[in-house]
């Protein structure tokens, strides 16, 4: 009974650090392809985190989109990846 205390202690005082390390984990983002923040892109962002934080639905929106971008983002760069692998042995 304790150890499920302590675990539920640890996830809601560092669920986002979690949550962030597991998604980092399974779908990991190259540094160099993160740019600059524009202004447009931060006022998207503050929106985004207000909206899901205001309501569950909103947070499963918010939530998906910032996956299925990464799962974009990810299958848009294998192809240049195996691109330059193939011109590597070449």
């Amino acid at each position: 009974m304790a150890d499920n205390r302590l675990i539920a202690r640890i996830v809601r005082q560092n669920g986002g650090k979690l949550l962030n390390a597991a998604i980092d984990t399974l779908l990991p983002v190259d540094a160099a392809a993160v740019g600059k923040k524009s202004l447009l892109g931060g006022v998207i962002g503050a929106v985004a985190v207000r909206v899901a934080t205001r309501s569950v639905p909103g947070a499963i929106v918010v939530g998906g989109a910032v996956i299925a971008k990464r799962l974009y983002d990810k299958r848009r760069a294998a192809p240049a990846k195996s691109a330059q692998k193939r011109k590597s042995k070449a």
